[in-house]
């Protein structure tokens, strides 16, 4: 009897318990403006920018132009993304798509075939490239909304790649993790010095890629879509197995549209529509999460994860079944993203049950558009992706996430121009029969989601992005209830270890906890029934850079991952 009492007492004390993780929290303040990057040197040259005179937008170019330099396994000129952007004099919201997409070749069942899943076509080589737009949406950017040329902005970006930079140890071990494919596709690349990975403390130049920027601040984007670069781009990806042309390139096309906008107990969520699963679900999850009492359950206590990690489920068997390129596909995105829909499934979720089959709901009925029938694609692990956030002194804002998708991408390095070239064409699904194939023209699902919050009077509250394919939605929304529910600060919200829990094929998936969560907390939850993995503390779980909005003091508080070389800048 004493031995039962004893156990409803620690049971009492885990359920009452919060993480114990002690974050590692580096918080930054400044008054003027701010960049946070996963990458210091190319937060100093969006700051840079900013001192010379330039807005929100044109370091942001800056700053996603360093990073091609300093970070140029994770994205690059070679790849695409999504910026999402808020002008302080009107508040107008606008979302720039600059996703790659499917070239001409493409076919639904271009990688249905055993041959092709063992050769890994649609992640290695030149057959996994999908048409970059990323050099569209920086000239786009620039001159609808910048205040300075090409080269002004890409001057940092320049002498970083002429005079070469420190190479730190989580860079030789990427490169060294991704030897393999870079010895195979790109063995004279400048990331393989003597045929080897760059080493620990060396410095790395890349004049080629100087060389590209160069190019480009002379000749603007035709020299990409219609010149010398685009040719290299082709013949690179042409040798390598794949089946690209200039065509592909000439008609490519970027989309400047609304974003996708939700709430959150009164604060207002804009981020990333369609091609990007992203900001949809983010706002599906939290809309979920609305219904429970977050802040009195405590942070990451077992009973806020549990609800958490049912949530997550049913949210990715929606992703799986319904997203897809809506210029192609019918999605029900104002059904998805509908409190009274969230409200539904928020009834499912059962304090003492573990959902272990887990279909898709049904978000038509809240949907104006006509009801469909799906069959969804599945989602991507790896880890790569760069996000980042820019605020000017006039209090305009930029969010932004550029991929070349995994770690150096297809392994493609354009030897001309020393850019990689990305495997985006992974994101679609190998299934012909998914909405999420493979079709000419057509963007793969993404889960990027560069956000941007306001609080319920209006006013920039957060900008907040990260890294890690579809933990990307998880780990935005964690942060986002670490900072609304649960009062803390930027660092200190991205700090914290979280969870990810997904769903497919309507079977749950394992419940996956970040080191760092109190053990007690794991093991109550594995009592209940989640079946549970501990990972390491990690880019796993999403790589995130933010900035907070301090009005009491008129200052912004900048945040930068820890499971990166994240770091704020501020003056």
């Amino acid at each position: 009897m004493r031995k039962s009492i004893m156990a409803l007492v620690v049971l009492a004390l885990v359920l009452a318990a919060g993480s114990a993780f002690a974050a590692d929290v580096k918080e930054v303040y400044s008054k003027n403006g701010m960049v946070s990057s996963a990458h210091e040197l190319a937060s100093k040259a969006g700051v840079e920018i900013l001192q010379k005179g330039g807005n929100a937008i044109d370091a942001a170019i800056a700053t996603m132009l360093a990073l091609n330099v300093v970070e140029p396994n994770a994205s690059g000129i070679g790849g695409g993304g999504f910026s999402t952007i808020r002008f302080a004099k009107t508040g107008e919201v606008v979302e720039l798509d600059y996703r790659e997409v499917a070239p001409l070749s493409a076919t639904k069942d271009m990688y249905a075939s055993e041959a092709s899943k063992k050769a890994k076509e649609s992640v290695l080589g030149g057959k996994s490239v999908g048409v970059p737009g990323i050099v569209k949406g920086i000239f786009t950017a620039l001159d609808k909304y910048g205040t300075m040329s090409f080269a002004e902005v890409a001057a940092p970006a320049i002498r970083l790649a002429e005079e070469g930079f420190e190479v730190h140890p989580m860079q030789t071990q990427i490169i060294t993790d991704e030897f393999e494919k870079l010895s195979k596709y790109s063995p004279d690349s400048a990331f393989l010095p003597g045929g080897l990975p760059a080493e620990t403390g060396s410095v790395l130049k890349q004049p080629e890629l100087a060389k590209a920027f160069r190019l480009l601040a002379s000749d603007g984007p035709d020299a990409f879509y219609n010149g010398p670069i685009g040719e290299a781009l082709v013949a690179a990806v042409n040798n390598s197995g794949g089946k690209m042309s200039m065509e592909d390139l000439k008609g490519y096309k970027m989309i400047v549209q609304k974003p996708v906008h939700g709430t959150y107990r009164g604060y207002s969520i804009y981020s990333t529509p369609p091609a990007s699963s992203g900001g949809t679900h983010i706002v599906q999850l939290l809309n979920i999460m609305e219904n429970f009492p977050v802040k009195s359950l405590k942070h990451n206590s077992p009973d806020y994860l549990h609800h958490l990690a049912e949530a997550m489920k049913m949210v990715f068997a929606d992703r799986q079944k319904y997203m897809a390129d809506t210029a192609f596909v019918n999605v029900p995105l104002a059904g998805l993203a509908s409190k009274e829909y969230a409200k539904e499934l928020a009834g499912k979720i059962r304090r003492y049950d573990v959902m272990k089959d887990v279909p898709a709901g049904d978000p038509w009925p809240y949907n104006d558009a006509g009801k469909k029938a799906y069959l969804g694609g599945g989602g991507n692990q790896h880890i790569s992706t760069s996000s980042f956030s820019v605020v000017d002194a006039e209090g305009n804002i930029v969010a932004s996430t550029n991929t070349v998708n995994y770690f150096f991408g297809s392994g493609v390095i354009v030897p001309e121009f020393g850019f990689v070239l990305n495997n985006e064409m992974d994101d679609f699904s190998q299934d012909p029969n998914s909405v999420n194939a493979p079709e000419p023209g057509k963007r793969p699902l993404s889960s990027m989601s560069p956000t941007i919050v306001l609080d319920p009077e209006g006013r920039p509250f957060m900008t907040i992005g990260a890294a890690g394919a579809m933990r990307i939605i998880t780990a935005v929304s964690q942060i986002v209830m670490n900072v609304v529910d649960f009062g803390m600060s930027m660092d200190q919200a991205i700090e914290q270890p979280r969870i990810f829990n997904p769903a497919g094929g309507g079977k749950a998936g394992k419940l996956l906890i970040e080191e760092g969560i109190d053990p007690s907390t794991a093991d109550y939850l594995k009592l209940r029934g989640h079946d549970l993995e501990i990972r390491p503390f990690g880019g796993y779980f999403g790589t995130a850079q933010g900035i907070l909005f301090d009005h009491t003091k008129n200052r912004m508080n900048g945040g930068a991952d820890s499971r990166r070389l994240g770091v704020p800048v501020g003056y």
